[in-house]
């Protein structure tokens, strides 16, 4: 009786998580505009399948990966993969990662200079670098798949457990092909996007979230784990996870904050006033800043790790801003999320030094709140915001700092847990070394900057 209280209270969390999805989805979907007169039942109808298929891909996950097999199957034999190829995979998603990060933000000036002329930007340049990085994650899926059916022994589940990572990458892989194709399809029974926060863009979003923190946990699962240290502490061979969880917060809050950043070159979409209250400002850019900044400190054992990473973010985004010497775009988001950021590192110190104990997410949850405070000056200081409610900002910074860091903590310590037992079964191992793979991204570099320059606009 006691145990089976005991599973209720553990399970009760994971089934409000669930619930809270479900309700963000919908309200998502409304914020990001609903078509009037007869496309409206159609839209609902969409979302709805959308949403089933996103109920099946988790399904999915847990029956491969998670549930406990049968009796009657045995358990699979561990298969490894040499440290250099998991490098070489983390290295080329990576490098896809800063393909479609450079390609949004080309994207974005594009759509704002030259309109958005439906139909005629799927294949123009920008979108095109956008589907290059997609494609290398899907190719590393489709290699991960052919792995799956000539290395590895038994039915679907015991394949999957034989090597998790095999079976992630496959599965990351479905997710992002999916989420690819839903977005054209979206475009043709809709036409142009309502605003950017389409519910195929939004799914687009969490694929490549979940894929960069599958690059990082490749990445990790080649070294052993470490003693927590400081940002002083940090050497080459993180440099590549600060770039995936720098491109994870470059796309949330270019994508999340997008129309606000609007209202400072003048324009005023009318869906801000509409479907976005000034809270949900704040409440993204937490979530954004919060979850990237609990992930690079608890995975990198690092506290100063988020700084690292909102200090690298910002300086893509300004690097990006005068490559393409444009005055359309700001990088105001990112120096606002430095102090969330911050605050993690801080608390993170704090534990380590003085408690001698790991950061837990109640604590880091007070942390973001505080540094949210002087925050608010600085958000509506700098954006054209129609109201000033605090009592509902207030209520939008404790309740998105609590959900948010419990669930950034239990995902970072799901991902810990799983590095080590693959560490314990791969072992570290021979790595590549770093001037291969500072040349292989000084590669997607070059290329990026090749095909910018060579692009011709649409004229």
């Amino acid at each position: 009786m006691t145990s089976s209280l005991a599973n209720q209270t553990n399970r009760l969390p994971w089934i409000l998580a669930v619930i809270a999805g479900a309700l963000l989805f919908i309200a998502f979907s409304i914020w990001g505009g609903i078509p009037t007169g007869d496309q409206a039942s159609l839209f609902w109808v969409q979302v709805a399948v959308l949403f089933l298929v996103l109920c099946a891909f988790a399904l999915l996950f847990w029956h491969l990966l998670i549930r406990p097999l049968t009796p009657n199957l045995r358990q699979p034999k561990i298969d490894t993969l040499p440290a250099r190829l998991r490098q070489s995979i983390a290295l080329f998603q990576a490098g896809g990662a800063l393909s479609i990060i450079v390609g949004g933000v080309w994207d974005e000036i594009w759509h704002r200079q030259y309109g958005i002329p439906f139909g005629e930007d799927f294949f123009w340049p920008p979108h095109l670098l956008m589907y290059f990085g997609f494609l290398t994650f899907i190719g590393v899926g489709f290699w991960a798949l052919l792995y799956l059916n000539r290395k590895l022994n038994g039915n679907f589940q015991q394949r999957f457990r034989s090597n998790p990572i095999i079976g992630a990458l496959i599965l990351g892989a479905a997710f992002m092909l999916y989420a690819l194709a839903a977005d054209p399809l979206w475009h043709w029974t809709f036409g142009e996007d309502l605003t950017a926060w389409s519910i195929p863009h939004l799914i687009m979003l969490l694929s490549f979230i979940a894929s960069l923190c599958m690059t990082v946990f490749i990445h990790n699962s080649t070294i052993p784990p470490r003693d927590w240290r400081t940002i002083l502490q940090l050497r080459y061979r993180d440099f590549l996870p600060l770039l995936a969880l720098a491109c994870c917060l470059l796309i949330w809050l270019q994508l999340m904050l997008i129309d606000w950043d609007a209202t400072r070159t003048g324009v005023q979409p009318e869906w801000v006033g509409l479907f976005r209250p000034e809270w949900l400002l704040a409440a993204n850019l937490i979530a954004g800043t919060t979850f990237t900044g609990i992930i690079a400190t608890r995975l990198m054992h690092c506290a100063g790790a988020a700084t690292a990473v909102g200090l690298l973010a910002l300086a893509i985004r300004f690097s990006l801003i005068q490559l393409f010497a444009t005055d359309l775009l700001f990088y105001v988001a990112n120096i606002v999320a430095l102090l969330p950021l911050l605050a993690i590192d801080l608390y993170a110190y704090y534990c380590i030094k003085s408690r001698k104990s790991e950061p837990e997410w109640r604590g880091t949850a007070l942390a973001v709140m505080a540094a949210m405070l002087p925050n608010a000056l600085v958000i509506r200081d700098l954006y054209t915001l129609q109201t000033t409610d605090n009592l509902a900002y207030a209520l939008a910074v404790v309740v998105t700092s609590i959900a948010i860091s419990w669930f950034s903590c239990q995902a970072a310590n799901a991902m810990s847990r799983k590095r080590q037992a693959n560490l314990a079964a791969e072992g570290e191992g021979a790595m590549i070394k770093p001037r291969v793979s500072f040349g292989l991204l000084g590669g997607f570099a070059i290329f990026m900057i090749f095909f910018i320059m060579t692009a011709a606009p649409p004229v």
